[in-house]
């Protein structure tokens, strides 16, 4: 009826919805907004708002088409869009600084009070107008309440950290307090000063930068005190054990009084760090880092002082570079002359100590010269032990020459003289009887020559049958009873003498008839000289004077072609001052033979096993000592040396040969002058090929002659060796053990444990010469037969024992000798199983019985097997059987998986020199005291790996 009041009615009735919706939110607002800021529920806003937009949407089409339904709209979406910024600044990051900022961006002022400030001041600021004002504050704000953080508990965790102080003791006294580890401190330090540098590289650090500038100063200081401080200690615990109450202060009584000093500083730091263990406190106590400062100068001062009075020491007794700074200073130190006795094997070749007897003044004197198998050479003067220990050292090492020449010349004077050659050998020293039968050797080969010139055809024959003659006597003696020394003496002899004589059988074959041959200059030969008085040793173009080095009885090689060809290349080398560089597989006796030729030539022969971690300081130090005494040096795997350090090497070798080549006296080495003794010479021995090994630089090639080391004949070694040990059959019973170990080489199974190399033939051999002794009735197969066996099962795997036995069958047939049975000792291993509540088995027994037997011819033993196999119940039975019987035996487990590499070793310091045992070394330190006690010790590991 009437369009236009419908119409109207229409727009009214929206208008009334609109309105009642405007008034509904706008009341929810005015309600919000006396909320308090720090009241505020965020989820109410949110809730809130979206309830009214969904009254709007559910409005007809018509109505929400409406203008000012739009409006009302927009409004409350602006309303919205403001919630989530309302949510930024409730976020806990934002600080007072920040609300100033969003006043001075927004043009805004309001009161930041928590108790008056209501969303109302908000609402008016209409915050939808600055959403990227907001988002950056709020993202400042953000970043920069990380950085907060993080400089809190970079202060939380430097406020509580502390030192770990331990108590210092030694040889049972209190020494004071140390830090313990640092290592968790010093880790700290890295991390926390990592995490600075980036707070402060940040570009949101601006209102911390000068508390993160604070602490990063803060932290390297720390970082620097503690780097200084731990240095300060070790070398304070290093020079606190020589200086306080060691017998050194008289020797060095200003650097004692330093030191007194020096110790006082420091145990009152220790003292003061005791009561108060804070890092931050201790670091950034008074002056703390200048006071350590001074402390490392001045304790290098005492360290450089020390190490000068030892060089000097040194230098007077040059034998004393090859002790360790401990070993030296506990000699330099004591006032008692006995305290040498236990250093004597490291300064002299296998002389165990020196008879001392009482001197009118009640002092001692040094009578003889005792080696490590008790054969004695008694000096011609003794030597009064008084005064300073390097004098009398040094006075005795001379006394040792002149009366080992003295003894020499005599032999020389008196051989066969009105008595048998062996009732000569009788009467002196086995090496003087060597030097003497080697200079009549020389004389009647180079007679028989003379004789051959004037005709007399038969002479080089008739010697042969002459020398064949002399070694037949000897066997015989050989095979009678004789001391221990003497059985020693013939079978050294007897092996130089197979020699001398394969090398007349070869004149005879080849007829050489001259003494110009090359056949008779290329051999050793000895002769006492009218005019200088003294013994020399000639080769081909090389002539040297003989050391008079008194060893005792070492033993010697046997003397094969192979030897005799790399003596020739060290003696040529030698006479050009050169060195020799062996080079071979291991096991084919390259160090043996540059040892035998030194025991020839009666001079010293120190070998040094070279490591990666041996410096250029290291090895000159060896040099200094060499050259000084005159030895010799041979030095082991020297390219496993890292290349860096043979190049410094090699310049102080070219030094030493300089001074050589000019027959200096004195030379200035590593920045210090010298004695040089022209007798002295290097050499270095090599497995190429192997892991861990370098090639050799240019330089060091230059200075060394090459010569090449192969597997040597061995069927000759073991007939020479088993003719010296009185063996009738050596040449059938030789061929029957080179062949039984070939075959076992190559028909047996692949075992890494496996040797059939040298080293193992060569206890083979001694044991059947003990074998042939103890039991004389049996035949010498039999002997020999019984020693391979024995010496060979142990190391078998239970699959190839009925294979090796199948040989041994074979080699020797018809014959079966029973295991020999210790009865004492089985009794005791079956006690010590039976006590342990094992069940006793036959084979376990026996595997003791076999450990025990390898143990009396091999210096170390690796015991082999599975898991659970009973190996340590092996070695346990063992020891406590040993002890059963009287021989205290004391077992050191250890694991040296559990260590690292340094741990186990051991590792010198590079900056103090100072050495530190491993566990291993210590371990053996121990056990190898000089003890009356008949004592033996046994050092068991659980893994080999590591060890290799």
């Amino acid at each position: 009826m009437y369009p236009d009041m419908v119409s109207l009615e229409s727009d009214i009735h929206g208008y009334d919805l609109i309105y009642t919706l405007y008034q509904d939110q706008k009341k929810a607002q005015e309600d919000w907004s006396q909320t308090l800021w720090a009241n505020l529920n965020i989820g109410v806003l949110s809730e809130g708002i979206e309830s009214f937009l969904k009254r709007l949407r559910k409005f007809p089409k018509k109505i929400r088409a409406m203008g000012i339904c739009n409006i009302l709209e927009g409004k409350m979406k602006e309303f919205k869009d403001s919630i989530p910024l309302f949510q930024d600044l409730k976020n806990e990051a934002l600080r007072e600084r920040h609300w100033k900022k969003l006043m001075e961006q927004t043009g805004k002022n309001f009161e930041m009070n928590p108790d008056t400030f209501t969303l109302d001041q908000l609402f008016a600021m209409e915050l939808h107008n600055f959403k990227n004002v907001i988002a950056d504050i709020t993202t400042s704000a953000v970043k920069e309440l990380s950085i907060e953080s993080g400089l809190k508990e970079i202060i939380d965790v430097w406020n509580g950290t502390k030192f770990q102080v331990l108590k210092y003791t030694k040889a049972g006294q209190d020494r004071g307090y140390v830090l313990g580890p640092v290592d968790e401190i010093m880790q700290a330090l890295d991390d926390n000063a990592m995490n600075l540098q980036s707070m402060s590289a940040s570009r949101f650090v601006g209102p911390f930068l000068d508390n993160v500038q604070s602490w990063e100063k803060r932290l390297s200081h720390i970082s620097e005190v503690v780097e200084v401080w731990i240095v300060v200690q070790r070398k304070w615990m290093y020079l606190e054990g020589i200086f306080i109450g060691g017998d050194i202060r008289h020797q060095l009584p200003e650097e004692a009084k330093k030191f007194d000093i020096i110790d006082k500083s420091f145990k009152k730091i220790m003292n003061d760090t005791y009561k108060s263990q804070s890092v931050l406190e201790a670091c950034h106590s008074d002056n703390r880092l200048g006071t350590l400062e001074k402390l490392s100068t001045d304790l290098e001062k005492c360290q450089k002082s020390l190490n000068d009075y030892l060089d000097s020491k040194r230098n007077a007794f040059p034998r004393f570079f090859f002790i360790s700074d401990d070993e030296l200073l506990s000699i330099l130190g004591s006032s008692q002359a006995t305290c040498v006795q236990e250093h004597m094997i490291k300064m002299f070749d296998n002389i165990k100590s020196l008879r001392f007897e009482q001197g009118q003044n009640a002092d001692h004197v040094a009578q003889a010269m005792i080696s490590s198998e008790r054969e004695t050479m008694d000096f011609r003067h003794p030597i009064p032990a008084e005064g300073r220990v390097e004098d009398w050292m040094t006075a005795v090492l001379n006394e040792m020459r002149k009366t080992n020449r003295q003894i020499t010349k005599e032999a020389v004077y008196y051989y066969c003289h009105e008595i048998k050659r062996i009732d000569w050998m009788m009467q002196y020293q086995g090496m003087v009887v060597l030097a003497a039968n080697q200079v009549w050797w020389t004389w009647e080969v180079e007679d028989v020559f003379s004789k051959v010139k004037k005709g007399d055809k038969l002479a080089m024959k008739n010697y042969s049958l002459r020398m064949h003659s002399q070694i037949n006597e000897l066997v015989t003696r050989v095979r009678q009873k004789l001391s221990s020394n003497d059985r020693k003496k013939f079978n050294t002899v007897l092996i130089i003498d197979v020699h001398a004589r394969d090398i007349i059988d070869g004149f005879v074959r080849d007829s050489i008839l001259d003494i110009r041959e090359f056949e008779w200059e290329s051999q050793l030969r000895f002769y006492w000289g009218r005019d200088p008085d003294n013994l020399v040793v000639r080769q081909c173009t090389g002539s040297f004077d003989y050391g008079y080095e008194y060893m005792g009885l070492n033993g010697r090689l046997v003397i094969t072609p192979l030897t005799d060809r790399i003596y020739l290349t060290m003696t040529q080398a030698l006479s050009m001052y050169l060195g020799t560089a062996p080079a071979g597989p291991a096991g084919t006796g390259k160090t043996e033979t540059v040892k035998d030729l030194a025991k020839a030539f009666g001079l010293l022969c120190l070998v040094t096993n070279c490591g990666e971690g041996m410096d250029f300081k290291a090895i000159g130090k060896i040099f200094s000592g060499l050259c000084q005494c005159g030895a010799w040096g041979c030095f082991d795997e020297f390219n496993r040396i890292d290349v860096s350090v043979l190049s410094v090497i090699s310049s102080q070798i070219k030094t030493i040969q300089n001074a050589l080549i000019m027959k200096l006296t004195k030379f200035q080495f590593e920045g210090t002058e010298i004695s040089m003794d022209g007798r002295m010479g290097i050499y270095i021995t090599m497995n190429p090929g192997y892991a861990g090994r370098t090639e050799l630089p240019e330089s060091v090639k230059a200075l060394f002659r090459p010569v090449v080391v192969i597997v040597p004949d061995l069927q000759q070694i073991c007939e020479i060796m088993l003719f010296s040990e009185g063996f009738e059959l050596a040449k059938i019973l030789a061929k029957k053990m080179t062949v039984l170990y070939k075959l076992a080489k190559e028909q047996l199974s692949k075992q890494h444990h496996y040797d059939f190399g040298l080293r193992a033939l060569k206890a083979v051999l001694v044991m059947a010469g003990e074998l042939k002794r103890s039991a004389a009735d049996l035949s010498e197969d039999t002997v020999l037969m019984r020693a391979l066996r024995d010496m060979n099962l142990p190391k078998f795997v239970f699959e190839d024992v009925p294979l090796f036995l199948g040989l041994i069958g074979d080699l020797f047939p018809g014959l079966d000798c029973p295991r020999v049975r210790y009865p004492n000792f089985n009794d005791a291993v079956e006690e010590a199983l039976a006590e342990n509540s094992y069940i006793l088995m036959e084979n376990q027994v026996d595997k003791v019985v076999q450990l025990y037997e390898t143990m009396l011819t091999r210096h170390t033993t690796m015991v082999v097997g599975p898991t659970g196999g009973g190996k340590s119940v092996v070695i346990n039975a063992l020891c406590t059987a040993q002890t059963k019987l009287g021989i205290p035996t004391k077992v050191h487990t250890m694991n040296p998986k559990a260590v690292t590499v340094i741990e186990l070793y051991g590792i010198l310091d590079p900056a103090t020199r100072d050495w530190t045992d491993g566990l291993l070394s210590n371990i053996f330190r121990e056990i190898n005291q000089p003890t009356d006690k008949k004592e033996k010790s046994t050092d068991c590991d659980s893994a080999l790996i590591p060890l290799l």
